[in-house]
């Protein structure tokens, strides 16, 4: 009697954890200011990413993914809560002691993820307010916290300001004055940490947000002068070791097979940077990044300021694959939530789709959404399928310009006043967006 009591009770164990392991863990590493074109992957020849590459090789590389923001706050907000930023007010890359900061109470990817059974944490740069408590991530869905609640460029000479940056562990000061050249490492040992302290029942969400490649560049002393594109693709592949050093962790722990990981930069590389940047006396006009073929830089609606690496890895679920198919920031939640079997949160309004289809080269067809172009909270152009128009009024005087992305992805050739009729179509367009 015991005995079959003894059996029964071990196989319930294994069944509720064979449940509990089929959701995946979710590692979401997101960089500052990294342009398409930085990875050896996405065709640099003098940045080396090996591992990034081999993740990419093995997994999903999208040629056609993009912001909904060229600037950090909006974009991160746009990835955070699956709408666009002109919803929660953050429509710009906010200060240290904004009054704004991510909304209370609303739903966040996450708390979504909390509620759905996992151990949460975020470790980098936060981004979207500072101005209390209830502003940071632990309010917003995290269990912890470790990180810079802005960019490491909020200080003397670069900002006229007041504000110590600190690295803050959950809600508490933990690193005064941290080095530029330490925050690389110092997220990733944090990352390594969190992935060892996990018990392998539980899932867990991990969004690892580096500093780096954001002005201005530092890299650790065993990284340096080590790549042969100069000091960013120092940066940059001490990314690319990071992450290698999150797999191998992953490996070791026996759980790499389950867990998905994703990657991606928040907007383009910041080119011809204000020249507060350069007050320094150290940071040059070779120290950012290349937004590859595409026309234009962050803070620009160009492709160049949106379009960045998208790689997504999970073994054996996801085939190795390339496709151009749109996918947006605003689709990391809903794809989350079709992975997961969670339904999206009722009642409330979101802007992505599940674009998991397109990931698993299911979808041939590019039948996406709209999805539109903002800069500073203004709408400034709409893309649908292939094509893109685009506003831009100075002096009170508009500027449009129509672009096939397929036939023309550096945007060269402005069809405006050649196709009329999608110009009108793609206007009509514009001017519904209610964000």
């Amino acid at each position: 009697m015991y005995l079959k009591q003894f059996f029964f009770v071990g196989f319930l164990l294994i069944v509720l954890n064979a449940y509990t392991q089929q959701k995946p863990n979710i590692i979401f590493i997101l960089t500052d200011d990294m342009g398409y074109g930085d990875l050896s992957c996405y065709g640099n020849k003098n940045i080396q990413t090996p591992c990034l590459d081999q993740l990419a090789s093995d997994g999903y590389k999208s040629t056609g993914f993009m912001v909904v923001a060229p600037s950090c706050t909006p974009s991160r907000t746009s990835f955070f809560t699956g709408k666009y930023p002109t919803r929660t007010g953050l429509t710009y890359a906010i200060p240290p002691g904004s009054k704004l900061s991510l909304p209370n109470g609303g739903n966040t990817l996450a708390n979504f993820l909390q509620k759905a059974g996992y151990n949460t944490a975020m470790i980098g740069k936060w981004h979207m307010g500072d101005k209390g408590i209830e502003s940071f991530p632990t309010s917003h869905g995290f269990n912890t916290y470790f990180g810079l609640l802005y960019s490491h460029d909020y200080k003397l000479p670069y900002v006229n300001t007041d504000t110590t940056l600190k690295i803050y562990k959950n809600n508490s000061p933990f690193i005064i004055q941290p080095k530029d050249s330490t925050l690389t490492e110092l997220y990733t040992q944090e990352a390594i940490r969190y992935i060892n302290q996990q018990n392998n029942q539980q899932p867990f969400y991990l969004y690892l947000a580096h500093s780096m490649p954001h002005l201005p560049l530092a890299v650790s002393t065993k990284n340096k002068n080590k790549s042969k594109g100069g000091l960013y693709g120092d940066v940059i592949e001490e990314i690319d070791a990071s992450t290698q050093q999150i797999v191998n962790a992953l490996k070791a722990k026996g759980i790499f097979n389950n867990t998905l990981i994703i990657f991606t930069s928040d907007n383009g590389p910041w080119i011809d940077f204000p020249a507060r940047m350069a007050a320094d006396g150290f940071t040059q006009p070779n120290h950012v990044g290349s937004a590859g073929i595409f026309r234009g830089k962050k803070a620009q609606t160009y492709e160049g300021g949106h379009r960045v690496p998208f790689i997504v890895y999970w073994k054996n679920k996801i085939k190795p694959s390339t496709n151009s198919n749109l996918i947006s920031s605003l689709d990391l939640w809903p794809t989350i939530a079709e992975i997961i079997h969670n339904p999206m949160p009722a009642g409330d309004l979101f802007d992505g789709q599940s674009v998991w289809n397109s990931i698993m080269n299911k979808n041939k067809r590019n039948t996406h959404q709209p999805v539109y172009y903002l800069n500073d909270g203004r709408v400034e152009a709409v893309r649908l399928g292939n094509w893109k128009l685009r506003r831009i009024i100075k002096d009170n005087v508009p500027n449009y310009e129509l672009f096939n992305l397929k036939t023309d992805p550096s945007e060269k050739i402005n069809q405006y006043n050649q196709l009329q009729q999608q110009a009108i179509t793609m206007l009509a367009l514009l001017e519904r967006y209610n964000g």
